[in-house]
């Protein structure tokens, strides 16, 4: 146990005394570890699954034994974040590295001024820093040593939040997705980083309530291998002071965006810390838009964009496929004559892959947004917010947040196995309310996005080889996005693009079979093994975020539609 240093012989004496008194507390609780009651939660789904997945005494025990024999044995340094009047909290964090199953591990503790000096002191091959009143389960340290590659650069946990004695607000959190960190300190909680990358990136800054999401960003850089332990081995402290979280948060992420990539990317001055992409020269974006008919779905599409309109010039291509209704083809006309707008003829039976091609083939500008015609923009600058990440080269697709015509959620991500193939995460969920998943406001990785609304530059269009055509309405979008995937890239959708999506208001829901069939083959890997981007803990069988209580093969159940 290591203490900031102070001067005076009273203070060293007083400071003596309280520590003695708060070892020996410690100590007394950490006798009865093994005799402590089960977890408790007020959610009887999230009981259940605590029931099911915290060891009991003969667990920890077996866990105590294998500890010396575990193949990984890194030392852990954890450093407690003080704060004044708070012996309490402390004692209880305390408590819990005492009940540690796994023995190699260290705590010192800091005030936000000494963090970073405290931090560069240990010598333990991961370093961890916890608030004080945060606690680990005594599962906690032993699983992250027992369950990890020993070469990842830093690994984290999933969590939930101690409130009266009960465990409340688990958060189940996907896979290494670094674009997230431009939101919200996802990874939180328990996060252990190697010491080296600490001291190669500084010590900790005095950021109140974003010293360790200020650290993740400035260590993002040379992070080569990172692991995310899919447990909850972390409970948060419910009444943690955390003022001033919103305003440091914006500062550091603009930080990051002014020091990674420059000054044609901005930061939004208040509410949430949205990212724009707003160069000097305007990026030119082709919107591909493929109509039949239902003129008043274009109508309205169009005059969204007047209503909320872009730093970046949008190349207009409509594509018709077979319209006969005069409304639409005097509609057709207006646009044909605006600058910078074209309308294209595509008859014959729709393919929405051979369509989109076929437009995109067309087009000049640098970027391609695949639309659907019953979208409906809701604020300015949400194309601006597409491109900060379609712009950046480690980036492949670029999808938005849509919404239903109520408000709730239609599009925030696609997973894949999700109710069968592939769904939208959340959708039908309340855009406001918090989520197993994590909150809807955060920017995310994911596997794919919808075609409805997506966008990539045009290199990296060329460079998959555009849409598969073997798809006729349903699947060539996902393809796409695992296709970039396998390249290397990474695929996000930002939640600082919202539309309204009225979905499939043109063509209706009816799917080939053969779209079934060549989704199948291409999907059957992601249906094996899951999708990286969402915690192996939440059921498939629901998009809306639900605990998984049994096994579920969801291979076996896509084999249905084939």
């Amino acid at each position: 146990m290591c203490f900031a240093p102070r001067t005076g012989d009273t203070l060293l004496s007083k400071l003596r005394t309280r520590t003695a008194e708060v070892l020996a507390y410690v100590r007394r609780r950490a006798r009865i570890v093994h005799d402590s009651p089960a977890p408790r939660s007020k959610g009887a789904s999230y009981a259940a699954w605590l029931a099911a997945h915290t060891p009991g005494r003969a667990g920890l025990a077996v866990q105590e034994a294998k500890s010396s024999s575990l193949r990984w044995q890194p030392l852990i340094d954890l450093v407690i974040l003080r704060r004044p009047l708070d012996d309490a909290p402390y004692a209880a964090t305390l408590e819990s590295l005492a009940r540690q199953t796994y023995p190699h591990h260290r705590a010192r503790d800091a005030s936000l001024e000494t963090l970073g000096a405290v931090a560069l002191q240990g010598s333990g091959e991961l370093i961890a820093i916890v608030e004080s009143g945060d606690e680990l389960p005594p599962h906690a340290l032993f699983t992250v040593a027992s369950r990890s590659p020993p070469d990842a650069d830093l690994y984290y946990t999933d969590e939930d939040v101690l409130e009266g004695g009960y465990r409340v607000r688990p958060y189940f959190k996907p896979g290494w997705s670094p674009d997230a960190l431009l939101s919200h300190d996802y990874t939180g909680g328990l996060t252990l980083l190697r010491r080296h990358l600490l001291r190669a990136v500084g010590p900790f800054r005095a950021v109140p309530g974003a010293a360790g999401h200020d650290l993740l960003l400035r260590v993002l850089p040379l992070l080569r291998k990172v692991h995310h332990v899919p447990d909850i081995l972390f409970q948060r402290r419910a009444d943690a002071p955390r003022a001033g979280f919103s305003e440091e948060r914006r500062q550091v992420i603009r930080e990051y965006v002014n020091r990674a990539w420059g000054p044609d990317y901005h930061v939004a001055p208040d509410g949430e810390p949205a990212i724009f992409y707003r160069p000097a020269t305007p990026a030119r974006v082709a919107v591909i838009i493929p109509i039949r008919d239902k003129v008043e779905l274009l109508r309205a599409c169009l005059e969204s964009f007047a209503r909320a309109p872009n730093h970046a010039s949008i190349e207009l291509v409509v594509v018709d496929n077979g319209s006969v209704e005069p409304a639409t083809l005097a509609v057709l006309e207006e646009v044909a004559a605006r600058p910078s707008s074209q309308v294209l003829r595509y008859p014959g039976r729709f393919n929405w892959s051979a369509v989109n091609n076929f437009a995109a083939a067309r087009s000049t500008a640098d970027y391609l947004l695949f639309l659907n015609n019953d979208i409906e923009a809701l604020h300015p600058g949400w194309l601006d917010a597409m491109l900060a990440f379609a712009s950046r080269p480690e980036v492949g697709v670029t999808g938005a947040q849509l919404l239903y015509p109520d408000g709730t959620l239609q599009h925030y991500g696609v997973v894949m196995g999700m109710t069968g193939y592939a769904g939208h995460l959340l959708a039908a969920c309340p855009r406001s309310e918090p989520t197993l998943c994590g909150p809807t406001d955060m920017i995310r990785n994911c596997t794919a996005v919808t075609g409805a609304c997506m966008l990539m530059r045009r290199a990296v269009y060329q460079e998959l080889g555009g849409f598969d055509e073997r798809f006729i309405l349903c699947g060539s979008d996902v393809a796409i996005c695992l296709r970039a995937m396998e390249r290397g890239y990474r695929n996000v959708v930002t939640p600082h693009a919202r539309l309204t999506h009225l979905e499939s208001k043109t063509r209706g829901r009816e799917i080939p079979k053969s779209d079934f069939q060549h989704s199948f083959a291409v999907y059957e890997p992601y249906l094996k093994t899951g999708d990286p981007y969402y915690n192996p803990q939440l059921s498939l069988k629901t998009s809306k975020a639900e605990l998984r209580s049994e096994p579920e093969d969801m291979l076996a159940f896509a084999r249905q539609f084939i």
